[in-house]
């Protein structure tokens, strides 16, 4: 058995050939077409004939940063995908495909990916959070995905926190784009540092603080307790047996894990925070491939 898994971003399209065992056997990606969500499917289909070279897989799993109906699994809302509004990728694919098909939230994809196949397998309760752009997550229950009335568990990144500008969502103060706007702000104030203001990613900020720059270690510090305090904020709220680390952000663990663990001793609910390992994915971004696949396999052999 092998499915096809697909991740849809708002900047690129990834798909793979998973098999029932968690091994990514082929993958390849593409930027998004933003012109609709028809032409995303074609760019699947497409993507798919290049991956399968004429054979059919099982069943098609699909990731996407949007709100989907519960029963239906029709887009709701998709901010960084314009005109999905009311789209029905699972019919759509599944047609084309002739195969099952099943769609999960983003955010839940990635804690199934790592339940499954990552540092979450043998675990009952886990929680996944992604730091990227935003910030985003997912969490295991007794064995079981978490969806939520709206299929929407795990938007951690609305997580309201205390900063010097005032409360926030958590995603404000602690994702890629805050590193970068701090960053800027200290070069900004003249503070000397080999950070170019043309250009600065959060990337460069880690790269920088990696090559010892004072400013860059300085940004991390400040960034990593912001990840520490949401942290907390999970550990106490959803008592899980480990909190794995995701995203572009999440998986620069020498640099953030150390202050995470100290804020979150400091800060979570003891006892939910004893010997809780906190730890960075291995997966990285195939961890909502794993789980688009993962869910995939459910619709044809639970």
């Amino acid at each position: 058995m092998i499915a096809l898994a697909v991740d849809v971003g708002g900047t690129k399209v990834a798909v793979a050939a998973i098999n029932r065992g968690g091994s990514i056997l082929r993958k390849i990606h593409a930027p998004t077409d933003l012109s609709g969500p028809q032409a995303v499917v074609e760019q699947i289909i497409t993507m798919s004939q290049t991956l399968f070279n004429g054979d059919k897989p099982t069943a098609v799993g699909i990731c996407v940063p949007a709100v989907l109906e519960h029963h239906t699994d029709r887009v709701l809302w998709a901010p960084n995908l314009p005109g999905w509004e009311d789209a029905d990728l699972k019919s759509l694919l599944s047609e084309r495909l002739n195969v099952p098909a099943s769609v999960e939230y983003d955010g839940h994809a990635a804690v199934l990916g790592e339940w499954w196949a990552g540092k979450g397998r043998g675990y009952t309760s886990i929680a996944s959070v992604i730091i990227g752009t935003g910030i985003g997550g997912g969490f295991i229950v007794d064995g079981q995905l978490w969806r939520g009335r709206d299929r929407l568990a795990g938007a951690v990144g609305w997580f309201p926190v205390h900063t010097p500008d005032g409360m926030v969502h958590w995603e404000t103060a602690a994702a890629g784009p805050a590193i970068a706007r701090r960053a800027l702000h200290f070069i900004h104030e003249g503070e000397p540092t080999r950070l170019n203001a043309d250009g600065l990613t959060a990337k460069s900020v880690f790269d920088a603080a990696r090559e010892g720059d004072s400013v860059a270690c300085r940004v991390i510090e400040e960034i990593a307790d912001y990840i520490g305090y949401g942290v907390a904020a999970v550990i106490s709220f959803a008592n899980p047996q480990i909190v794995i680390l995701g995203g572009s952000i999440g998986q620069h663990a020498d640099l953030i894990l150390p202050a995470v663990e100290h804020i979150t001793g400091q800060w979570a609910q003891p006892y939910s925070a004893r010997k809780l390992p906190i730890v960075c994915t291995r997966l990285g971004e195939e961890a909502g491939l794993l789980g688009a696949a993962y869910s995939a396999f459910q619709t044809v052999a639970p």
